[in-house]
């Protein structure tokens, strides 16, 4: 089970040279537009190269163009470099991965992207090596990364395995009512809105209702008049969850998903999702839809929520502008990722070395009190913003 310790990217949207430390507890924060979902992007990336392949992930983006960064000098390539760490019983194995690409030198109505440099190592000792110029590269290979060739990647399969295991939640509450439409997971991709009902479905009968149970309980004390929840599949066999709550009527009423609260569908799916699989979860502004009671509990409950039956520990990104889900004295600034907008590209600092934040925590703050104001933006902190402009 491998564990990402570092990134650094190159001309990667937002980012034309960042770089930062991991935990297995990550909070990227920062303003909007600030690069926050293009950051959380680059891990899905890996993933879409490892199971789609390079072109596919590029031209699902919208080609080079979308992903370069618009400030983008000589060298012009995009590199993404990612440093993973496997605990092992005697001793910890270090893994690094260069992917560097470029758009192919030819026609323009061509949309081929070639590969510019793909160095993987273990330990330090190179394991591949391939760079642009290689004689014993032609056109064609120069388009497929060998991280997504399972027939040649045997040596490093096990990134190939940490790649494609990445989870992506941004639940949309309206997808998921779109139960009558049920389409096969196949045509979307994995970010349990659409097809949550779909993975619920087909998790084994004991699991799912081990899972039922835990969310049943934090439903519990989120949802007023809530009672019971239930795993059930209508006369088409398409499969449905359906909620009790308690009121006058003896029996109580009967809900599915189409009459849940956004809010109601939005935690569900966190918690689904959180108990579902072991390999890195990233978790978009999980705060949307919830109440501020519930948002102060979500990074002690992710706590809770990553360790694991077997022992270890699930890595969990999270993406916030969230004042609440800060407001706890249960994270540490070592688990926060500052991005500032510069002239030219976004930066990404930890909290750590930001000496406003490190000692407004050292006098009693709260990580939301220090980190919230320095990545607001200037002129809303100046009170630029009137009812007067709109006049």
């Amino acid at each position: 089970m491998l564990h990402f310790k570092r990134i650094a990217l190159k001309n990667w949207r937002n980012f034309g040279n960042a770089h930062i430390d991991l935990s297995d507890r990550m909070f990227f924060v920062g303003a909007n537009a600030s690069g926050k979902s293009n950051l959380l992007d680059v891990f899905r990336f890996l993933k879409d190269v490892a199971v789609n392949g390079l072109q596919k992930a590029v031209s699902a983006r919208g080609g080079i163009k979308k992903l370069r960064n618009l400030n983008a000098r000589k060298p012009s390539y995009i590199e993404i470099y990612v440093c993973l760490e496997e605990q092992k019983e005697d001793g910890i194995d270090i893994w690094e991965y260069t992917l560097q690409f470029n758009a192919a030198a030819g026609a323009k109505e061509r949309r081929d992207i070639n590969i510019s440099l793909e160095d993987i190592k273990k330990n330090k000792e190179t394991l591949l090596i391939r760079r642009y110029n290689d004689e014993n590269e032609d056109y064609l290979s120069k388009q497929f990364t060998h991280l997504e060739q399972p027939a040649i990647n045997i040596r490093f399969r096990i990134l190939y395995d940490a790649f494609k295991n990445i989870s992506y939640v941004n639940i949309i509450p309206q997808l998921v009512r779109e139960s009558e439409a049920f389409i096969p997971s196949n045509a979307f991709e994995d970010f349990y809105g659409r097809n949550l009902l779909e993975s619920i479905s087909e998790t084994p009968m004991k699991v799912r209702n081990a899972r039922l149970k835990n969310i049943t309980r934090v439903l519990k004390m989120a949802v007023p008049q809530f009672s019971d929840l239930e795993y059930i599949q209508d006369e088409k066999g398409h499969p449905h969850l359906q909620i009790r709550y308690e009121h006058f009527r003896p029996k109580g009423a009967l809900q599915w998903e189409d009459q849940f609260s956004d809010g109601t569908l939005r935690l569900l799916g966190i918690i689904w999702a959180i108990l579902d699989g072991e390999g890195l979860l990233l978790l978009e502004e999980p705060e949307l839809y919830l109440h501020t009671e519930i948002i102060k509990q979500l990074p002690m409950f992710i706590a809770n929520a990553q360790q694991l039956k077997n022992g270890k520990k699930r890595q969990v990104f999270i993406s916030s502008h969230s004042y609440d889900i800060l407001n706890t004295d249960t994270i540490s600034v070592e688990e926060i990722a500052v991005l500032e907008q510069g002239k030219e590209d976004t930066l990404i600092m930890s909290a750590s070395a930001v000496a406003s934040i490190t000692d407004k925590i050292e006098a009693g703050f709260t990580p939301a009190d220090a980190v919230i104001p320095h990545v607001a933006p200037r002129g809303i902190c100046d009170g630029q913003l009137s009812i007067f402009d709109f006049a």
